[in-house]
């Protein structure tokens, strides 16, 4: 029970780190920034993790962004924003323990409450939190940058696989517009696991 607990601290964690580091803030309004969801599809980009542990598509090739402590390991960052106000990243981080062991590829039964009452806390609003399959949960939140007032949406996809938990954001950098949910489909969707 320990173990799962500690999996799902490391979770949330992992979740604070991509919302607090990986949404840029931008004023309502701002020029430049529309929709323009076939210029980004004309775009994509096939990332490999350093370690060749996966592959994701990302609209261009993404950066890497300054690592986060998390509880065991450090928080590996990637991202991308493009000009038309959508922000793709993946944060991925060990969570020690045999790889191959069930609860270091399933998440407990409890896992999205935890989640979902992690955001709240945050102050974030969750849309909806479901579990796709054992190793996966998807959440959809908005969250208001307190620096300017800004409503941010964004999603979430959350895998617990091999002993590391993979985070996948995909949002709107423009305040108060709904996420472009295709193009976030299309980048979860894209991950492939190679080990």
């Amino acid at each position: 029970m320990k173990k799962k607990l500690a999996v799902i601290l490391i979770i949330i964690i992992s979740l604070w780190a991509l919302t607090s580091v990986q949404h840029p803030t931008v004023a309502q309004g701002r020029r430049g920034f529309g929709r323009n969801t076939t210029r980004i599809a004309s775009q994509w980009y096939t990332f490999t993790s350093p370690d060749g542990d996966f592959t994701l598509a990302f609209p261009r090739k993404p950066s890497r962004e300054q690592d986060d402590q998390g509880p065991v390991t450090l928080i590996r960052v990637y991202s991308v924003t493009t000009e038309s106000g959508m922000h793709f990243s993946v944060n991925l981080q060990d969570i020690g323990g045999d790889p191959r062991a069930r609860r270091n590829n399933e998440y407990d039964s409890m896992a999205e409450e935890m989640m979902a009452d992690a955001a709240r806390g945050r102050g974030e609003q969750v849309v909806q939190i479901h579990r796709i399959t054992r190793n996966i949960i998807e959440m959809e939140l908005w969250q208001t940058a307190q620096e300017t007032g800004d409503n941010i949406n964004y999603l979430t996809r959350n895998i617990l696989h091999r002993g590391r938990v993979y985070t996948l954001g995909c949002g709107s950098i423009i305040n108060n517009q709904e996420v472009d949910k295709t193009m976030c489909r299309r980048f979860f969707n894209s991950m492939r696991f190679t080990k």
